[in-house]
């Protein structure tokens, strides 16, 4: 499915979704992200859902994963820190590469299983509302966006009810999209 989108062309819509992911996750209100920015959406999120200790060590740990990943691209530089054009700019180009569109499900998959902080394959209301909270988004957001990507009305998110509405807020342009607030409200 994802190679039947069009190219990213980089439209001022689609550059507005990727600076509110952008400015979600930079937690720390630093202008820039960094390992400190995914570790504290770790942190606020297993505070919400009072994890255990080793719940919470597990869920940061999937959380530098999306750091290593998707914010840094591969580097283990610690010290790394990704402005907001970067961060808009290799979102781009990692989106338009052929090969990682091939796999985008597998590949946007952690973000899944680090929201499921239970395991039991969904997410539930709690714990997207959880995932909202550690991204500094007010948690009443959470609910209307839930309730689009539940799409069989069952109450809870499924691996490929997430993905869907991943995928469609990631490649597409279009202002209507329905999950374009899949990280909340959009920036202005």
């Amino acid at each position: 499915m994802p190679k039947d989108y069009p190219l990213l062309t980089g439209s001022d819509h689609w550059k507005r979704k990727a600076r509110t992911v952008f400015n979600a996750v930079d937690t720390t209100g630093q202008g820039y992200l960094t390992k400190e920015s995914l570790e504290l959406t770790a942190k606020r999120t297993a505070q919400y859902l009072d994890l255990n200790e080793e719940q919470a060590e597990n869920h940061l740990n999937l959380y530098l994963d999306i750091w290593r990943k998707f914010v840094n691209r591969g580097s283990d530089d610690v010290n790394a820190k990704i402005s907001e054009d970067e961060f808009v700019q290799n979102h781009m180009l990692t989106f338009n590469d052929n090969k990682i569109r091939e796999n985008l499900a597998d590949y946007l998959a952690i973000e899944f299983i680090a929201i499921d902080t239970d395991g039991d394959g969904y997410i539930s209301p709690r714990e997207h509302a959880a995932y909202f909270y550690g991204i500094g988004i007010p948690t009443e957001h959470s609910r209307r966006i839930f309730d689009i990507m539940d799409t069989n009305k069952d109450g809870l998110i499924s691996k490929e009810e997430f993905t869907q509405a991943q995928i469609e807020f990631c490649l597409s342009e279009e202002d209507s999209n329905i999950y374009n607030e899949f990280h909340g409200p959009l920036v202005d």
